[in-house]
């Protein structure tokens, strides 16, 4: 999402002073360690430099103490992946990795998941549907396992064009679509582009996303509306031009704990533990900058809202009172504009739900499908 680029934008560069605040205590404890008189100062900058050495390495387990607010008994998530994996060679290059598990035969849930992260952060909905449905993930392109397209395309029609090849590759009939953040909104453009398949999808769920450019549906909605030409725009071209730096710089903000910092005030309500937190910033740090920036440019051409009152398949749309990315208000227009679809409105939740609130999640979907699958709805 595009306050994200200001975030990790804020995130390299406290990275980056820490980097110049060791160089200089190393460099002060060089020149004064053998001057008369200067002794103490010396000793106190190598100490520092130390000190600081260890906080950029180490910081992490720190903030992740003073950040968590879970307690003991909780089900902590797993950067994990399924066994049945496949990879599907798309026309323009990309590689699309896709898992199966759960129960072939019954009926299907394919998982789309956000930008700036990968299908790993569906740990609790994989562990929770497993016993009862046929479950598919996917990678976006260049996220996770899956490979750019050649052609740098990374516009919502090409995600929807790749929801639609893994459709078809992982033979899912009536098919239900779950989509959190970017995920939702792949959907919403398959919708669009892919009219004339609606009617083999059974149903479809919309998870902390929006039906526009997501600068109109975040928080400083209108500061970010301003700023987007001049500024973000710019700031996506430079995440692509010094990505191998700023990938470096990314790890570094995890390990010295700024990506927790990050991810907790942006997409956390308050209420994860520290190893949800610690899940969420390392799904993060695994994405490519270069991906990162190439992924919100086509969010900034992203319109789906005349789609929403042509959707005629059962849809649940879930949002969050304290979600940052994307406003519960674009969950109340989806809701108001869908035909019949449902609201789940979590709470305290933020952009994270799906982890933070993984509980309440899981049962209202749980009951959404209920009816769905029997053709009740």
């Amino acid at each position: 999402m595009p306050i994200l680029l200001l975030a990790l934008l804020l995130t390299n560069l406290s990275t980056i002073a820490f980097l110049g605040l060791e160089v200089y205590l190393g460099r002060e404890w060089y020149l004064h360690k053998d001057i008369i008189g200067d002794h103490d100062y010396a000793q106190r900058c190598l100490i520092g430099a130390f000190a600081l050495l260890v906080f950029m390495l180490f910081g992490k387990a720190l903030i992740r103490i003073l950040l968590s607010k879970g307690g003991k008994g909780v089900d902590e998530p797993r950067a994990e992946r399924l066994k049945d994996q496949s990879k599907l060679q798309r026309p323009d290059g990309s590689v699309i990795n896709i898992e199966q598990g759960g129960m072939k035969g019954k009926q299907t849930i394919i998982f789309i998941h956000g930008w700036n992260s990968n299908s790993m952060q569906w740990y609790y909905q994989k562990k929770y549907f497993s016993s009862n449905y046929h479950l598919v993930l996917m990678d976006h392109p260049g996220l996770g396992k899956s490979k750019r397209a050649s052609n740098k395309d990374f516009s919502l029609e090409k995600l929807a064009a790749d929801l639609d090849a893994v459709i078809d590759e992982s033979d899912a009939k009536d098919p239900i679509l779950w989509g959190h953040s970017m995920g939702g909104m792949t959907i919403l453009t398959f919708c669009k582009v892919y009219k004339h398949k609606m009617s083999k999808i059974k149903g479809i769920v919309l998870e902390h996303t929006t039906f526009t450019n997501p600068t109109k549906t975040s928080i400083l909605s209108k500061l970010l509306t301003t700023i987007q030409n001049p500024i973000l725009k710019p700031i996506c071209w430079l995440m692509i031009l010094l990505s191998p730096i700023l990938w470096i710089s990314r790890w570094m903000s995890y390990f010295n704990g700024n990506m927790l910092i990050m991810t907790r005030f942006l997409t956390f309500a308050g209420t994860q533990t520290g190893k949800q937190l610690d899940f969420a910033s390392f799904l993060a740090a695994m994405a490519p900058p270069a991906v990162t920036g190439r992924g919100v440019l086509a969010m900034f051409d992203y319109d789906a809202s005349d789609i929403l009152s042509g959707i005629q398949v059962p849809t649940l749309v879930i949002g969050a009172n304290k979600d940052r990315l994307t406003k519960n208000e674009a969950s109340i227009k989806m809701n108001l504009s869908i035909p019949g679809s449902k609201l789940v409105t979590l709470q305290p939740a933020g952009h994270m739900g799906l982890v933070e609130r993984h509980q309440e999640v899981n049962e209202a979907v749980s009951q959404f499908f209920s009816p769905v699958i029997a053709g009740l709805t």
